[in-house]
């Protein structure tokens, strides 16, 4: 058996083999447990198999509790299509293509996802170099495809959910002006509340539990009638919780609470938090596949998809105290001759 025909097979080559002889080069390379080296192959073919992850410390880090399951998603997704990951980080502005990432300026790459933002003029000049670029999570761009949250729709389910409930006086803390996408929920829940129901919109510096808990004490201190609250994210929405424990008041007895991503930690809150569930590690997988997409010429036309949301329903929210007060105080008629559901009708 040739070199050549046991290179065939092994990089799905092998049309014009038969099924015998493609059965003998797995048998062997199984009784010799061969693996292939991804450096002589990405030689071999003068075309790496590695992409890279573009991540910024403040917006994405690995730890991120969001971020981290988007990219285990595409890791996942790379490591089943026979794809490596390189990872770099963003520190300082972009000015030129001096401050490309060194895995682009050395050409280690195919492929580059970004995660949670795109500087333009960089992706611009990653692109310049024949070098497909996909972002996930990112604001929409003509140049760049991308993988987005459903953030409108989310806002919007939030608003409705607690308007369900019969809450009349809402708040959205952690508007943060720089995140795209926490702007877009913002703006969706408002909207989604109309013009007769009393609202607040509290802007945060970052996303984070402690601009969450600073933020909502001050509202809650100031404006003591409002009984619902919708947040940013669910590290927010943490921080929510231990301000309204700290004033006193009962979640969701007093101060119903959502939050937004179902992280982890949403299930563990006291109490469990009410979230606009996000899939995760989908849009990892996704973006990498949309990046895969594009390398390997299958990149089709769409530029822009959405994943979709879903309320995740748990203990932190529930109708405010006046609404359980009125609905008990309202007296029951029944019909006539006709005894109240469940009453005894005596006998058998």
């Amino acid at each position: 058996m040739s070199i050549a025909t046991v290179s065939y097979v092994l990089n799905s080559n092998s049309e014009a083999i038969s099924e015998q002889v493609k059965a003998r080069v797995w048998a062997a390379v199984r009784a010799l447990n061969y693996h292939r080296a991804a450096a002589a192959v990405s030689l071999a073919r003068q075309r790496t198999r590695n992409i890279g992850v573009i991540l910024y410390p403040v917006d994405s880090d690995l730890t991120n509790p969001f971020y981290s399951f988007v990219v285990q998603g595409v890791v996942r997704e790379a490591m089943e299509r026979d794809y490596n990951l390189l990872f770099s980080y963003i520190e300082s502005p972009y000015r030129d293509r001096r401050d490309l990432p060194k895995i682009v300026r050395e050409a280690n790459v195919v492929g580059v996802l970004f995660v949670g933002r795109v500087d333009p003029t960089m992706a611009h000049d990653i692109r310049a170099l024949g070098i497909s670029v996909v972002g996930v999570d990112h604001p929409p761009s003509p140049e760049v495809p991308s993988i987005q949250i459903d953030n409108r729709g989310g806002g919007e389910l939030a608003a409705r959910h607690l308007l369900d409930l019969g809450h009349t006086s809402l708040a959205f803390v952690g508007r943060v002006e720089r995140c795209w996408s926490i702007v877009e929920r913002c703006d969706a829940f408002v909207a989604s509340l109309g013009r007769t129901v009393d609202k607040h919109v509290v802007s945060c510096a970052s996303l984070t539990f402690h601009e969450g808990y600073v933020r909502s004490r001050e509202l809650l201190m100031t404006n003591d009638h409002v009984t619902a609250v919708s947040c940013a994210n669910d590290e927010v929405a943490a921080g929510v919780l231990r301000a309204v424990h700290e004033l006193g008041r009962a979640v969701p007895g007093d101060v119903s609470v959502v939050g937004f991503d179902d992280i982890i930690m949403s299930n563990y809150t006291d109490p469990p938090l009410t979230t606009v569930g996000v899939a995760k590690e989908r849009m990892g997988r996704r973006a990498a596949g949309r990046l895969l997409e594009i390398i390997e010429g299958a990149g089709g036309e769409a530029n822009e998809e959405v994943v979709p949301v879903q309320m995740v329903i748990r203990s932190s929210t529930a109708a405010p105290r006046a609404t359980i007060a009125s609905n008990r105080a309202r007296p029951v008629v029944h019909g006539r001759g006709k005894p109240p559901t469940g009453a005894s009708r005596g006998g058998r």
